[in-house]
């Protein structure tokens, strides 16, 4: 890193709803007692670092009036982004909440999705525990403590017989919202039924309550101690202030100095690029801002290998049709500053490598970057393009890797680190 190196005015630290925060456990201590004193047996959620199983439930306290101040939540996936989701067990009818919106099913501006966040989300007396998610079907980089399931996960079959079995319906809890929008609509959304099929509805239908979720993250990882890594294990690291789920691509990592370095970490999101640009002005990964508030910004180094990250080439080219393959690029010999990073970006040679994984997102099987938000319209490799001093190569969600402009906040940030292999 460069000494004395101001952040650029276009790098800034991302933020979201807000994260509350409390003595939560002393609170739950005393209800304990209280509770245990008067012969109540209470189920109280004080396993976060150690995870909860599918269909483990807990009881929540609200900011709700009546019947629903305590609200119980199952798990219903206990490897869900990091952390294990849970699934209200009631349905919040509209009139203690909010209508889907007035008129748009844009659910990234919706008012259900600012009732649940600036409001219900900071009542929860889970409110400590809770893992901010990154949504796929809003074009901002905001993360969501408490969300609607999407249609596709209600049509889940592992999570059917519990999100759609039936219900006896009641004023305002008829139905209940999913956050996905009607195809080729601007004010329908889908909906599930009382009596468990799935429909869609004008957003302003009032009949609709909510059943809100969440995810509680895992605890805190104590990242010092050594392990083993292997595919597919996931780590949380926090930069500039929101944490992320890292998943691992490689075990057996070799940096570009060809040191066999550790376990390769690829983030399971994008930072949208309106936290930081590439560059304002040149393309050299030694110099640029993105590596500067990458570094900057990462919050627990501990267990974290220095990687080799110069880039001694630049490249010509470009790939497309979601895949990639070194004969459809040239490259020139630029010999440049040496390097070493904790956070860094994937190089071309790097994504040629880890092809398969450069269009998949939080864990999926199959390619599912094939949808932009406003700032995560592709991210960014740390390889210069050749002839131009402000290109810099990029993974695009139209399923291209090519040169874009280093100044373009439209194209994201997908970090990698590599963890240290015991």
């Amino acid at each position: 890193m460069t000494a004395g190196r101001r952040r650029s005015g276009r790098c800034a630290g991302r933020g979201g709803y807000g994260l509350w925060s409390g003595n939560l456990f002393a609170s739950l201590a005393a209800a304990l007692t209280a509770a245990l004193s008067m012969g109540f047996i209470v189920d109280v959620p004080v396993r976060a670092a150690e995870g909860y199983e599918a269909g483990e439930n807990i009881q929540v306290t609200t900011g709700l009036a009546g019947d629903l101040s305590t609200m119980g939540f199952t798990c219903i996936d206990s490897n869900y982004r990091g952390g294990s989701l849970f699934v209200a067990d009631e349905i919040i009818p509209y009139s203690l909440a909010s209508k889907y919106d007035a008129s748009d099913n844009d659910y990234g501006t919706s008012d259900i999705r600012a009732w649940l966040n600036q409001y219900f989300a900071d009542t929860l007396s889970v409110a400590g525990e809770i893992l901010p998610v990154n949504l796929t079907e809003v074009d901002d980089s905001i993360s969501d403590r408490v969300f609607c399931l999407s249609v596709d996960e209600v049509r889940e079959p592992a999570y059917k017989d519990f999100l759609r079995s039936s219900w006896t319906p009641e004023q305002g809890t008829r139905y209940y919202w999913t956050r996905s929008a009607r195809e080729n609509t601007g004010n329908l959304a889908y909906l599930v039924q009382y009596n468990g099929h799935i429909a869609s509805s004008r957003v302003s239908l009032t009949q609709a309550g909510v059943r809100p979720a969440f995810v509680i993250g895992k605890g805190a990882a104590d990242h010092s101690q050594g392990r083993v890594w292997y595919e597919g294990d996931t780590q949380e690291r926090t930069i500039h202030g929101v944490t992320y789920t890292f998943r691992c691509i490689d075990p057996n990592y070799s940096d570009a100095g060809r040191n066999r370095a550790g376990a390769l970490f690829l983030c399971d999101t994008i930072i949208g690029g309106n936290a930081c640009i590439f560059d304002e002005n040149h393309n050299g990964w030694p110099a640029s801002d993105l590596r500067i508030w990458l570094n900057e910004g990462l919050e627990d180094i501990s267990g974290i290998a220095d990687a080799v990250t110069t880039t001694g080439y630049t490249y010509a080219g470009k790939s497309s049709g979601y895949q990639i393959a070194e004969s459809r690029f040239t490259k020139r010999k630029q010999p440049g500053a040496a390097t070493k990073d904790k956070l860094f970006c994937l190089s071309l040679e790097e994504a040629v490598r880890y092809g398969e994984y450069l269009w998949k997102l939080d864990g999926s099987g199959s390619d599912n970057f094939t949808l932009a938000g406003t700032y995560s319209m592709g991210y960014w490799l740390r390889t210069p393009a050749a002839r131009d001093g402000k290109m810099c190569y990029a993974v695009t969600y139209e399923g291209t890797v090519e040169p874009r402009e280093t100044a373009n906040d439209r194209i994201g940030i997908r970090p990698v680190f590599v963890a240290m292999q015991e």
